[in-house]
């Protein structure tokens, strides 16, 4: 790192130099237009106007034809594409193969579109398809994103442990929920990683980076708990019959454990609140110590019921302990917080 000092030149304007040798190898010459941005973290960049533009304006992603390769066609590779494109940030995306996309890739497009958020086909061609996201930065709340998935994810565990214990035919429904939650968690995905290239992006938000990448932390840890719901609610499907009432009553405040711990876990992160990460970790261990118990219960044989609802219920603590340990997790994001917040004060 190099010091210039600021100084004032006539009529009250301000210069600093620039190192030679630092200009140079960046392809600055003398008499070329520079541009300078400032942010609202204090920096200010400097651009030449050739380097201007904006690197997450398009992509063009060449499908090829082999569809046994990971570069190759078919309805999964135009899906994966549009999806990692998406993620990384690209607002135009364009899917290009030298012959025609078949019916099922342009439907695979589709699919992939529909599960994003504020993105549309823009057109068509036999060879090429065109994808627009068109919500404006601006307008998203990126921590508003959050606290409405903490909301939807801790519903989920909730209701996808009831469907366990009761045996019921809710994977379907608990699916689709999940999928919306996967969305929001994919939009502050796709922000957090336009963040990594743009400044600007900082600023549409209105968001510190290191806020942006805490609120991108707890939104992939949360999308992890929405596919362990699922998962538990397919479990469910699988059995004969309800619980046996003693190992329900059993299953239920470890569940509640863990939802809770997730809340609390986020609140964390959302308002630095150390109080509620301590809560979340005591109800992580309390979950633990909970499945350890029924687990040590299933295998001495004490837990009423037939082996079949045994195995499925080992199988669903098991998915409850991999949620809590997203909980721990989210809280590690906010303690990690907490400490450089507390000692990088002004």
């Amino acid at each position: 790192m190099e010091t210039r000092k600021l100084q004032e030149v006539g009529g009250g304007t301000f210069t600093v130099s620039i190192p030679k040798g630092w200009a140079k190898s960046h392809g600055f010459e003398v008499g070329m237009e520079l541009r300078l941005y400032t942010h609202r973290d204090g920096s200010i960049l400097v651009r030449s106007s050739a380097a201007d533009a904006d690197r997450l304006g398009e992509a063009t992603i060449d499908i090829g034809d082999d569809a046994d390769t990971d570069a190759g066609g078919g309805p999964e590779a135009v899906r994966r594409a549009v999806r990692t494109a998406h993620a990384v940030g690209f607002e135009t995306i364009t899917l290009r193969r030298a012959e025609a996309f078949s019916d099922a890739e342009r439907s695979a497009a589709r699919s992939a579109v529909r599960g994003l958020v504020g993105t549309n086909v823009l057109s068509e061609s036999d060879s090429e398809i065109t994808i627009r996201h068109l919500l404006d930065t601006a307008s998203v709340s990126v921590r508003q994103s959050v606290v409405q998935l903490r909301y939807a994810v801790v519903s989920l565990l909730r209701d996808a442990t009831e469907a366990f214990v009761d045996a019921a035919d809710a994977r379907s429904r608990i699916r689709d929920r999940a999928d919306e939650a996967r969305r929001s968690a994919e939009m502050v995905t796709r922000h957090f990683s336009r963040s990594l290239v743009s400044h600007a992006e900082l600023d549409a938000l209105g968001v510190s980076r290191p806020d942006l990448f805490a609120y991108y932390a707890a939104a992939r840890r949360l999308e992890a708990v929405a596919d362990q719901a699922v998962r538990i609610a397919g479990i469910g499907e699988k059995l004969s019959g309800p619980l046996a009432d003693e190992a329900a009553a059993d299953v239920r405040p470890v569940a509640d454990d863990v939802a809770l711990a997730v809340d609390d876990a986020v609140t964390a992160v959302l308002d630095g609140d150390g109080a509620a990460s301590r809560r979340a970790r005591e109800r992580c261990d309390d979950a633990a110590a909970g499945i350890e118990s029924i687990d040590g219960r299933l295998y001495g044989g004490a837990v009423p019921g037939p082996v079949s609802a045994a195995v499925a219920l080992s199988d669903a603590l098991a998915r409850l302990e991999r949620a809590a340990d997203c909980a721990r997790s989210v809280t590690e994001t906010a303690a990690a917080a907490a400490i450089r917040d507390e000692n990088t004060r002004n």
